[in-house]
């Protein structure tokens, strides 16, 4: 009986240790889920690429009359192509990193009312 008693405190004191390390973790968590929101925040506010968008449509524009763009310069229709086409992939790009941010901080807010009971 005696070493019985023994084993249940020690496990009783096991759990309260492991108890108290998955609370540490927990609290970790929930600190760089708040600074992780902070920073989607940032990403979500990626805008202001109003000019890029206009710079790609006067390209597409210039292109147009292509004959035109070969007199100034034979180089300038392949380059304004590939321009136009890179400020695409730019674009494209800041928007969907928009997008994972709005519906990461959805995802981690979630995460964060999970554990609002932890304090």
């Amino acid at each position: 009986n005696t070493q019985l008693a023994i084993t249940t405190k020690s496990l009783s004191a096991t759990c309260g240790v492991r108890m108290i390390l998955a609370i540490c973790q927990v609290k970790k968590i929930q600190s760089l889920s708040a600074q992780s929101i902070e920073d989607l925040k940032t990403i979500e506010k990626i805008g202001g690429l109003e000019h890029l968008a206009q710079l790609s449509d006067e390209l597409k524009k210039a292109m147009a009359d292509e004959e035109q763009l070969r007199a100034v310069s034979p180089m300038l229709p392949p380059y304004f192509a590939e321009l136009r086409k890179n400020l695409g992939f730019l674009l494209g790009t800041a928007k969907s990193l928009q997008t994972h941010g709005v519906n990461r901080t959805k995802d981690i807010q979630g995460l964060l009312d999970q554990l609002s009971h932890i304090k």
